[in-house]
């Protein structure tokens, strides 16, 4: 079975971290993976609305200039709401998410953040 993640940073770093910690993951579950890094959000946002549904994971920072987060959040829940379950937040900031959607509870990765805390979020998103 293939996992296709969509990575979306403004920062190459973090897409470098995320990109490493996801081939360990999958080569440590042994599972086929296809990595997209993204760092424009509106470019971003294009792919989720057209291609959302190939992704198994997106893991999509907050404050990124331009198009936030949180704004592409709100865009795909008029769009393509079947995906939202699949991002993963990560940010040193949730309480930029809680102030915006209250009522909502996300998937966060709160950075700084070390491996283990990045398989758990995705095993408890593929429910293992």
């Amino acid at each position: 079975m293939g996992m296709k993640v969509l990575i979306i940073d403004d920062e190459d770093s973090i897409q470098g971290i995320l990109s490493t910690f996801f081939n360990r993951y999958v080569s440590d579950k042994n599972i086929q993976s296809d990595i997209v890094c993204m760092s424009d959000p509106v470019q971003s946002l294009f792919e989720l609305t057209t291609h959302g549904d190939e992704y198994q994971v997106v893991l999509l920072d907050v404050r990124i200039p331009r198009l936030s987060g949180d704004e592409i959040y709100s865009s795909l829940e008029q769009v393509n709401p079947g995906i939202l379950d699949r991002i993963i937040f990560v940010t040193g900031y949730p309480e930029d998410l809680y102030e915006r959607f209250p009522d909502k509870l996300f998937n966060v990765l709160q950075k700084p953040f070390r491996y283990n805390r990045f398989a758990e979020k995705l095993d408890s998103l593929f429910g293992n």
